[in-house]
């Protein structure tokens, strides 16, 4: 698992917008994070950092978890 991917998980957040994380995926899944919360290409330290504030805002919180579904589920709910 990367970095943040795995506390995320075990914290319940993947499946609670109905994403199961892999070995396969957990790399796409720290990609998008990082892409959607504006630090693409940086390392996880800087992105797990800016993931934290938008988990902790409700509104950015919806935007992470609509945009993640949308990629990461066969039928996302918006």
């Amino acid at each position: 698992m990367t970095c943040f991917i795995g506390h995320m998980n075990k914290k319940g957040y993947f499946a609670e917008i109905g994403i199961t994380v892999t070995k396969e995926n957990s790399k796409a899944l720290e990609k998008a994070i990082a892409e959607i919360v504006g630090r693409p290409g940086e390392h996880c330290p800087a992105i797990w950092q800016e993931t934290k504030k938008w988990l902790a805002d409700p509104t950015k919180k919806a935007v992470l978890d609509r945009q993640l579904k949308k990629k990461f589920t066969k039928k996302a709910k918006t």
